[in-house]
């Protein structure tokens, strides 16, 4: 008999690694710059990380950003190659 349960397990973990990934550049951002920004703000497409936050966070993290994507990548090894 099918098991509609074990159908839907493999729908569990859709999703996840995009959300590590934005834990993992909001914890980079906060070491670098200091600033909190929220997961809802970050939307990452083709391994760019868009960030929607006000111009003056913008600039501060603009100004850290190499030391951000140093920090993601020693990490996880890849995932975001620009911050927008």
């Amino acid at each position: 008999m099918f098991n509609i349960s074990l159908y839907l397990e493999k729908f569990k973990n859709l999703g996840q690694s995009e959300r590590q990934l934005k834990e993992i550049l909001i914890l980079a951002i906060k070491n670098a710059t200091g600033t909190d920004i929220e997961a809802k703000s970050i939307i990452i497409k083709n391994g760019e990380a868009i960030i929607k936050v006000s111009p003056s966070i913008k600039n501060t993290i603009f100004i850290k950003k190499e030391k951000i994507l140093k920090a993601v990548s020693e990490k996880i090894g890849c995932g975001v190659g620009e911050i927008r």
